[in-house]
């Protein structure tokens, strides 16, 4: 069996053990690949145009093409033809593409080879999630618009007119086609289930737990109730409008004014995107406890985890964020809004606790409600951590992967 991966970056370039999806899902089958088993992978390079590169198993394709915020629409047909080209030198059985919201997938227009795609974000949800959360929607030039790094514009639009730049409506628009032409999905929460199921009518989904980063898998590093006193809240995101800033801002507002807690909420991620909200709220994340961290490794990652009496995750919209999952490994208690595919990695009241996303007085009662309970914690502690190390379990990831790709291409032959 033959496959290729398109994705935009994978392990070729990052750095080892990166956080990237593909190159955790890389890590987790590299064991498993052998000559009956090879696996191809072009992703795209801002370098120079390099041949081909061989590392055991695996087949680099260094496309010097561009799939990133600004590019236009025109060059997606530049980057078709080298992915064509690809396809005819490493002449896979399948070709597993990451994620709709990138424009890969289309490339199953062209070809008799069965595509399936791993639906990880998905924009014709988050955009207006993210307009709701906001209460207004921006000026399509906006600085809020122009630095949402994750909501991102796609490269690929059915209209393909010259050098314009895409709206949203293209990117939501060019999504919709990805799932139109393509009929088998990857996915690993109902959320995304359903996605599958209603902009891709007829289509045959298949569910892969989400990989991990093995330095979070394989630590034997353990949560422990520790509280000393003061509480420490932590939180790990991209920042972005999709992260729930706001809720983060008006609960710590309620624990500090409300409930008197002595509390610091320490946030990881990117701190630029806190002054909007501050404005917006009339909160100072300062004047609140809230202390951003900025970015951090994993290392001081796994330090926050031990050092933190709880995990919040207050994302207005999600699948199945790797934050949690990582905090779960080492049995962090999770508090998480209760939104997209979050409900298959908490179970309220056993594996972590769920909330509405938009009820910061909740959140902030619930923190008040837990913090001091040990015997609860403890056991949401030892549920999370085995039910995590049980769903990211790389060999039975690689085992659902190679499972499904025989009976999609079994199903592709029957089809012809």
């Amino acid at each position: 069996m033959r496959i290729l991966w398109l994705v935009e970056g994978c392990s070729f370039t990052d750095k080892p053990d990166t956080t990237g999806f593909a190159a955790r899902h890389e890590a987790a089958i590299r064991a498993h690949l052998d000559e009956d088993h090879r696996l191809g992978i072009a992703f795209m390079s801002d370098t120079p145009e390099q041949s081909p590169v061989q590392k055991d198993n695996i087949t680099y394709f260094p496309l010097q093409a561009s799939m990133k915020v600004d590019t236009i629409p025109a060059e997606w047909e530049k980057t078709e033809e080298k992915l064509l080209a690809v396809i005819r030198d490493f002449k896979p059985d399948i070709i597993q593409c990451f994620g709709a919201e990138w424009p890969y997938g289309a490339i199953a227009e062209h070809i008799d080879i069965p595509v399936v795609i791993l639906l990880m974000g998905f924009l014709n949800v988050y955009y207006p999630s993210i307009e709701m959360a906001r209460g207004y929607r921006p000026d399509q030039n906006s600085f809020r618009r122009r630095i949402r790094s994750n909501v991102r514009k796609l490269l690929f639009s059915g209209k393909r007119k010259g050098s314009e730049t895409p709206t949203l409506e293209q990117n939501s628009a060019s999504e919709r086609h990805v799932m139109e032409v393509n009929h088998y999905f990857f996915g690993r929460t109902d959320w995304d289930k359903n996605i599958a199921r209603y902009y891709s009518p007829g289509s045959k989904y298949f569910h892969i737990p989400e990989a991990v980063k093995s330095f979070f898998y394989n630590t034997d590093h353990q949560w422990k109730y520790h509280f000393d006193g003061k509480l420490h809240l932590f939180t790990m995101s991209s920042g972005d409008d999709r992260k729930g800033n706001e809720i983060i801002l008006r609960t710590a507002e309620v624990l500090k004014n409300i409930l008197k807690l002595d509390f610091v909420w320490e946030i990881a991620g990117h701190p630029e995107f806190f002054s909007y909200f501050e404005k917006k709220t009339g909160i100072s994340a300062e004047d609140v406890n809230i202390r951003l961290v900025g970015m951090i490794d994993d290392k001081s990652i796994l330090d926050h985890f031990e050092k933190a009496d709880l995990f919040i995750h207050p994302s207005i919209m999600d699948n199945s964020p790797h934050a949690i999952c990582e905090a779960q490994l080492i049995g962090l208690p999770v508090l998480s809004s209760n939104v997209g595919g979050i409900p298959q990695l908490i179970e309220d009241g056993k594996t972590g606790f769920l909330y509405p996303y938009n009820e910061p007085h909740t959140l902030a009662f619930l923190i008040g409600n837990i913090f001091e309970d040990h015997d609860l914690l403890t056991q949401i502690s030892e549920n999370s951590r085995t039910m995590a190390h049980i769903r990211h379990d790389p060999d039975a990831i690689a085992g659902a992967m190679f499972q499904a790709y025989e009976e999609i291409i079994k199903d592709h032959g029957d089809r012809r």
